[in-house]
């Protein structure tokens, strides 16, 4: 593993995962939503559906096992097909890529995208304002302006304000 190129007090390492039979904890050190640098734990649980965080890290850890051995708990969580550590610019690289393979503008996603898009998402899925902020980790209401609303949504609003 190239551990020269990062930090383990610091990166997200294997060690910072706990797999537990229906969730794993993801342990991550330091976030922008930390600044006390406490650290955080982000359970993710195991959820019946084709996109499940819990069995995309496992089936991760058990390739990358299959792929390069047990390694170290010290080692990069992440890491690219050679083994070295995925920085968030090898990542935002990679990610832009395939954005515009599949046909789409690679400059208008950026690492917030996830964050804007989750938000978006689940608000159109009816999650609670108070749950959106603690999946989202955020600490006041900053969310809503991530939050994406279609010119449709906007035409319902209001025409039901006008059924009272």
């Amino acid at each position: 593993m190239n551990a020269d190129k990062i930090d383990p007090l610091t990166s997200l390492c294997i060690s910072d995962i706990i797999l537990k039979i229906d969730h794993a904890i993801l342990r991550l050190k330091e976030s922008n939503t930390d600044p006390f640098r406490k650290g955080i734990d982000i359970k993710l649980f195991k959820i019946d559906n084709s996109i499940c965080p819990f069995l995309a890290l496992k089936r991760d850890l058990s390739i990358r096992h299959s792929e390069f051995g047990i390694g170290f708990l010290s080692d990069q969580l992440f890491i690219t097909g050679k083994k070295e550590a995925l920085t968030r610019q090898c990542f935002l690289v990679k990610l832009k890529n395939i954005l515009e393979l599949c046909g789409y503008d690679p400059n208008l996603y950026n690492s917030h995208s996830f964050r804007s898009g989750a938000a978006t998402s689940a608000g159109k899925a009816r999650v609670e304002d108070h749950m959106i902020k603690v999946l989202g980790r955020w600490k006041s209401d900053s969310y809503c302006r991530y939050i994406k609303i279609s010119p449709l949504s906007i035409k319902y609003a209001q025409q039901s304000l006008t059924e009272f």
